[in-house]
């Protein structure tokens, strides 16, 4: 289906791209994050911000407390190539120490002892040569230099070093103890996953032992440059053998502070600081160098110190780092100003930046402040660029961008926090330069729109009505003056009628000719506004094509208008008129069905007040004669004459028992019953020898199922339903007829259509199938109703019209359903399906009434006197003591005064508390009362409210003694 262009929007409005900006700008701004945080381009851009920022950091000191002592190249000429005999390295500490200094850092590492010392080539000569060497003129001091560097070491506050390893080296490890970083007790107890994660080392290289002796703090050496070869931070804290040790700065700055304990602090995103000092550290415990880039450290030449040509208190109250700058000697690092230095400078200026007390932090979760900043600008951006003009964009685009930039120095130079603007930059630059080139093709696709041909826009909005016209289910059409069809829609092919030959004929050519009038006057007088027609319901010649539904009458409600030329309501300008069809048959239909079930409701209440008083009335005609015939022999004259009115009676409580089953009011025993013995046992009754007497050439088969056909219900109102069936079947079956009786079990694993739908499930099935008359197509909606009925008034076959209501009353009843197949001339099968069971019950025992009977108290509760009598007497009759009352007030009065074994109640008693009501009440003053029901008309619901509540059987009036003795003792004996 062709559908018309969308009306063209200007493009400063931007509502047609907002969507698709939003959602480009997210997805490539998540895809440029990514690319930033997963790639090495991402981390040069990261370290070459943190240059930047650093570059421009100013820093706090003006003087600086630290100086350095460097062996350089100088040095080495003056004094000697390195490595110098440790006696000369203890003389430059000692004058260092002499001339003041606070704290003395020594970062040369010892591992092997000195082998120029008189000690060591003294036995060298003894054991190689064989020469004893006279050393006695030799100061004790300088026998061994190892000895003489430990003395020194000893005597002043010196920081040593050590370096750990990060691969396995057994030859390289030595045994030593350095002291581990003292933590606060906070830290300590704190879970692992909330501390550090340090790096780990594997091995250790110390001084030699000699040295060690001398009791030094110490601090490791470890550094190493990023990945582009810049060291720009260094380890404070290292993990080994599962303590923490510090590193050679931050032993110094312990020292220099005298401080003895190390606390832990965690601020925002991930920032973490070591106290005291407020030092910023990553996860991983690596300082950024703040100090690069504003050194104030004194760098002073080793010879200068040895050869006493510089003033003693150069170094008063200073931090003297001491280490190796010759070249050739130590390892130099790529530091972010361009420059190369050696560990010991790095490790005066990490010195100095901790001291500064102004750091640059980058903590862990800085780049989700970052990500979500591009997020928000390049969002923003996707909204803004459809609705102005680019140069603006532009502006605002170079804006944002020095902004950013200008924000990232200000709270670098401020707070000493390094954002990095890189991110943000790329996303904003590339999102503008992506939607810019969407915005210009979104407006030359406008533009294209636009410029399209009026009439390809007509014919397309004529398609496009058509379309919609399609999709109407209901008939729209269009009359000319003369109320000829000019036009009607595709609906119309549904019916049999067909499209073409409508056209140019009159509307009332389809009309029914009882709904003419009607239709003539409101179509052709009232044609427009409040004239206009409205839901006028009329019968048309247009039938569904499909033979189910041949010679159905459909029902149909038009509304329609008038057309004027120039929209003037005049008669002189009328040209037509146009309206809806609306197929309301089924409507019609429903308000039938429903017509119908409030039929139903009054017949019901109607045969349930009737069964109500005849079930009272009976009682006298069934229990009496019981209780009398239990008196007399069987070779009593009057026996047979009582026996014969009994039967009446019976029989005259079967025909209320219909009626009760026509109101849906009746209480079935939950028994459970097979299907084959209730045909089978039907078929041998009395019932069916006299119907079969009436049509002796009509042949019953029947194929029923092996084994037990089970379901839950009530034996004898399934009997009557297959006696209904049947005898219709005989009735509508001519001579020498068929009929089949068929039993089975269905399992059904979807919904079954026909009479009802059948919904999944188990079902135990009944069929009966005749090859009689059948039953015309337009009956079998109505085969179910009251006193609808086919048979001739005063014919043999004449009935009351309720056999198959009450069969369909009976199925419903027991949560069943019915299917119906008939076609007229060649029989009907009827098909009953009841919930299926998987159990049988045990035959019935006979027994006597004498096991019945008992000496319990029991109290009767009904509105009749007769009633009253007759319980009264039966239970007297069993040895019970039986007390009446004959309303609810009166049973509560005798219960609060005397306690009874059991109570009867009768469910109905007009003008007073019913027998729930009456229940309830007794519950209050003894909770668990037993009582039994008794009725000769019961709500079902109002019966299983009150066995909810703890009553116990039911039993029908009218009732034999047989009945009320089983009932009431089945109650007494009932464990609460």
């Amino acid at each position: 289906m062709q559908s018309l262009l969308p009306s063209p929007l200007p493009v400063s409005s931007g509502r047609p791209l907002d969507r698709i900006n939003i959602f480009t700008s997210s997805c490539l701004t998540l895809l440029l994050t990514v690319i930033y945080l997963c790639t090495p381009l991402g981390e040069f851009l990261d370290l070459r911000a943190m240059d930047f920022l650093l570059s421009h950091k100013t820093a706090k000191l003006t003087q600086s407390d630290t100086a350095t002592v460097t062996i350089d190249n100088n040095s080495l000429n003056q004094y000697g190539q390195w490595p110098w005999p440790r006696y000369r390295l203890a003389m430059l500490l000692e004058k260092i120490q002499q001339g003041g200094a606070k704290v003395i850092a020594v970062n040369i590492l010892f591992p092997e002892q000195d082998r120029t010392s008189p000690i060591h080539w003294k036995m060298a000569l003894h054991n190689d040569l064989g020469y004893d060497v006279d050393t006695s003129a030799v100061p004790d001091k300088l026998l061994d230099y190892d000895t003489y560097l430990a003395n020194t070491f000893a005597q002043g506050n010196y920081v040593l070093g050590y370096g750990f390893l990060f691969q396995e080296s057994k030859d390289r490890k030595q045994q030593c103890n350095p002291s581990p970083v003292p933590f606060d007790e906070e830290y300590m107890a704190k879970k692992p996953d909330e501390k550090f994660s340090f790096h780990k080392a594997k091995g250790i290289l110390c001084n030699n032992s000699t040295l060690l002796q001398a009791g030094a703090p110490s601090g490791f050496f470890n550094g190493a440059p990023d990945r582009d070869g810049i060291l720009r931070r260094l380890p404070l804290l290292l993990d080994f053998e599962g303590k923490t040790y510090p590193s050679f700065a931050l032993q110094v700055l312990l020292n220099a502070k005298g401080l003895n304990e190390i606390q832990i602090k965690k601020g925002p995103l991930g920032t973490r600081y070591l106290l005291p000092g407020h030092i910023p550290v990553d996860r991983n415990g690596n300082y950024l160098i703040t100090d690069f880039f504003h050194s104030h450290n004194t760098s002073i030449p080793a010879g200068e110190v040895l050869s006493n040509t510089l003033e003693p208190h150069i170094f008063k109250d200073k931090v003297v780092f001491v280490g190796i700058t010759a070249s050739g000697l130590i390892q130099e690092y790529h530091i972010p100003n361009g420059e190369n230095l050696s560990m010991v400078d790095i490790y005066s200026l990490v010195y100095e930046s901790l001291t500064i007390g102004r750091h640059s932090v980058r903590g862990d979760l800085f780049w989700v402040m970052e990500v979500l900043l591009s997020f928000l600008l390049t969002s923003l951006l996707a909204i803004f660029i459809p609705r102005l003009a680019t140069p603006t964009i532009c502006a605002i685009l170079l804006s944002t961008l020095g902004f950013l930039g200008v924000s990232s120095l200000y709270i670098s130079w401020q707070w000493g926090f390094l954002f990095s603007p890189f991110l943000p930059w790329i996303c904003l630059i590339l999102t503008f330069s992506l939607l810019l080139t969407l915005k210009y093709r979104y407006s030359e696709k406008l533009a294209a729109a636009e410029a399209g041909n009026t009439l390809q826009l007509l014919e397309a909005s004529q398609e496009n009505l058509q379309s919609i016209l399609n999709t109407i289910p209901d008939i729209v059409f269009r009359l000319d003056k003369e109320a000829k069809i000019i036009f009607i829609s595709s609906a119309i092919s549904q019916y049999k009628s067909l499209h073409n030959p409508l056209l140019g004929r009159s509307i009332f050519d389809i009309v029914i000719p009882e709904d003419l009038e009607k239709s003539q006057f409101k179509l052709n007088e009232r044609r427009t506004g409040d004239r206009a027609t409205h839901d006028l319901e009329v019968r048309l010649r247009l039938n569904i094509d499909s033979p189910e539904e041949e010679g159905e009458v459909r029902y149909f409600s038009v509304s329609a208008a008038g057309l004027y030329e120039d929209n003037l309501a005049d008669s002189d300008k009328f040209i037509g008129t146009q309206g809806i069809v609306k197929d309301i048959t089924k409507r019609k239909q429903i308000e039938s069905q429903l017509l119908q079930a409030k039929k139903m409701e009054a017949m019901g209440k109607l045969a349930a007040g009737i069964a109500h008083d005849l079930n009272n009335i009976l009682s006298g005609l069934v229990s009496y004669p019981d209780m009398i015939l239990a008196d007399l022999p069987k070779s009593d004259p009057l026996y047979k004459k009582i026996a014969l009115i009994q039967k009446s009676g019976k029989k005259a409580a079967i025909i209320v028992q219909d009626l009760l089953t026509l109101a849906r009011r009746t209480i079935h025993p939950q028994e459970l019953c097979d299907l084959n013995s209730i045909v089978s046992d039907y078929l041998e009754s009395a019932e069916h020898s006299q119907a079969m007497k009436t049509h002796p050439s009509i042949t019953i088969r029947t194929d029923l199922a092996k084994g037990p056909i089970t379901t839950q219900g009530s034996s004898i109102h399934i009997s009557k339903v297959v006696m209904n069936l049947i005898n219709n079947a005989m009735e509508a079956t001519p001579a020498s007829g068929d009929i089949l009786i068929s039993t089975s079990i269905l399992q059904t694993r979807q919904v079954l259509s026909g009479y009802e739908d059948i919904p999944p499930g188990r079902y135990a099935c009944i069929r009966v199938k005749d090859n009689g008359v059948g039953i015309p197509a337009r009956d079998i909606p109505r085969i179910f109703e009251p006193f609808y009925t086919k048979k001739p008034t005063g014919s043999k076959k004449s009935g009351t019209g309720l056999g198959m209501t009450i069969i369909w009353a009976t199925i419903k009843d027991h949560n069943g359903y019915i299917d119906i197949s008939s076609n007229h001339g060649e029989g009907t099968t009827f098909t009953l399906y009841l919930p299926a069971t998987r159990q049988i019950s045990a035959t019935a025992k006979q027994i006597s009434l004498d096991r019945y009977k008992g000496n319990e108290t029991i109290l009767v509760v009904d509105d009749l006197k007769e009633q009253l009598t007759i319980a009264g007497n039966i239970l007297h009759r069993l040895g019970y003591n039986a007390i009446t009352a004959q309303s609810g007030t009166e049973a509560l009065s005798i219960l609060s005064k005397t306690k009874v074994d059991l109570v009867m109640l009768d469910m109905i008693m007009p003008g007073q508390m019913d027998g729930l009501e009456t229940y309830e009440k007794i519950l209050h003053l003894h909770p668990k009362q037993k009582a039994i029901i008794s009725s000769g008309y019961s709500e079902s619901e109002q019966v299983r409210k009150m066995q909810k509540l703890g009553a116990g059987g039911y039993i029908q009036k009218p009732y034999s003694m047989e009945d009320l003795a089983r009932t009431v003792r089945t109650e007494l004996d009932r464990q609460i």
